[in-house]
């Protein structure tokens, strides 16, 4: 396999070489931290309705009554957020990290999750074919030696009604890291491997002494004071590749799987840079824009936004899917056509003690609690289960154009903003 002088790819040798150093690595450095809260809903089906509405499906369950769901790649704490959201799944959570699964399992244990089972295993070793409704995969195959035979192991599992979850690093986010990364294995090479005693210590003497007048610099002097897990994950990683819309789609074409739709993400939304769509003033720009299919035009926005695009992280399904895969536009029409009503239900939080241990809060909240952008606002007030999204939208004297339709579908039915349900 050539080796890219984008990606940081100097240490693969072999699957299961990265493997090793991946179990070793994660080993050492469990990532992600402990949160201070795991929240979980008290209506069982909301999340399970928001994925549905996340992809264009207003009518009917994209997962099963008792879905079966595997986490791959799990870390430390994923699989048991995914038990919370949907409890009447069963629920997989894999990793090569066998400390990262220890500390699942004590916080599962804390939070009474009864429907999760943890393996420690390798994605690239599972013999998994058809076997669950949900795969959620993100930041993980891309730290594999070939992303794209580990995706085709995720192809193989999920099944043929199924949604795959996929995040992979966003090249134009990565290019200083990755630069970072390859520095530190040249500079701590050793004769007998990898240490990452000395990575570590090496990185936190070059975040203090390389000057902060250049993209490097600035960039480590965000890590000046945070934990060693963090940067780790940031700074340390021993085997990364990275991509763009255009290589991504290529990849997942290969593993015969298409994309659905892009996936909004926490990390995206606090930076408030979740959105794919572009606004050009210019008609003819605008219009070009808009014809283009949707991975053309994600790319395109990929190309001009650079690092400032969201993450890479989409809904895909199998090709040979019973289910139709609709285009953006098609999704923003079937959208005018709905009737929605307003989506509530119930907050309840576990909260992280001074001991590290979770306990359940007696408050709990109204949910969504956050107000709705205002953007949408008018919109929202006006639903009412009777009225379609067309009318309501005839009613104020808003443009069904694309782009604004787009925006208010993603700002009120998608889990990042789960506002409204589909009638």
């Amino acid at each position: 396999m050539s080796k890219r002088d984008v990606d940081n790819l100097v240490l693969v040798e072999s699957a299961s070489s990265v493997d090793k150093l991946n179990a070793e690595f994660y080993g050492r450095f469990p990532y992600p931290w402990r949160p201070g809260k795991f929240d979980y809903l008290e209506d069982p089906d909301f999340e399970a309705v928001m994925l549905g509405q996340d992809i264009g499906s207003w009518n009917y369950r994209v997962l099963p009554e008792n879905a079966k769901i595997w986490v791959a790649g799990c870390g430390t704490n994923q699989a048991s957020f995914t038990a919370l959201k949907f409890p009447k799944a069963t629920v997989v959570g894999s990793d090569v990290s066998g400390k990262s699964l220890a500390l699942c399992a004590e916080t599962a244990k804390q939070l009474g999750i009864s429907n999760l089972e943890l393996r420690q295993e390798s994605i690239n070793q599972v013999k998994y074919c058809q076997e669950f409704d949900y795969v959620i995969c993100t930041g993980v195959i891309h730290h594999n030696a070939d992303p794209g035979a580990t995706l085709d192991k995720l192809a193989v599992a999920v099944r043929d009604t199924g949604i795959l979850e996929l995040m992979v690093y966003n090249y134009f986010h990565w290019v200083v890291p990755v630069a970072f990364q390859r520095a530190i294995r040249i500079l701590g090479e050793q004769p007998s491997g990898v240490d990452f005693e000395t990575d570590l210590s090496l990185s936190k003497r070059l975040i203090n002494e390389l000057p902060g007048d250049n993209l490097l610099g600035m960039f480590l002097s965000n890590y000046r004071n945070c934990d060693e897990s963090t940067l780790a994950d940031s700074l340390l990683q021993p085997v990364l590749s990275s991509y763009t819309v255009e290589s991504f789609e290529e990849m997942v074409s290969a593993s015969g799987l298409e994309i659905l739709t892009p996936c909004i993400n926490h990390s995206d939304k606090a930076l408030h840079r979740f959105s794919w769509s572009m606004r050009f003033k210019d008609p003819m720009l605008k219009e070009a824009y808009d014809a283009l299919p949707d991975t053309r035009r994600w790319h395109l926005s990929n190309l001009f936004m650079l690092e400032k695009s969201p993450m890479l992280w989409f809904y895909i399904q199998r090709k040979d899917s019973a289910r139709r895969r609709r285009s953006e536009h098609q999704i923003c029409e079937d959208f005018l056509d709905q009737k929605f009503i307003k989506a509530k239900t119930i907050q309840k939080s576990y909260i992280r003690d001074k001991d590290e241990s979770y306990s359940l809060s007696p408050n709990a909240l109204p949910f969504p609690a956050a107000l709705p952008h205002n953007s949408v606002k008018k919109i929202i007030d006006e639903v009412d289960g009777r009225t379609s999204m067309r009318d309501i939208f005839r009613r104020l004297g808003l443009e069904t154009s694309f782009e604004v339709v787009n925006h208010t579908r993603i700002m009120l039915t998608t889990s990042a903003f789960p506002y409204l349900r589909a009638v």
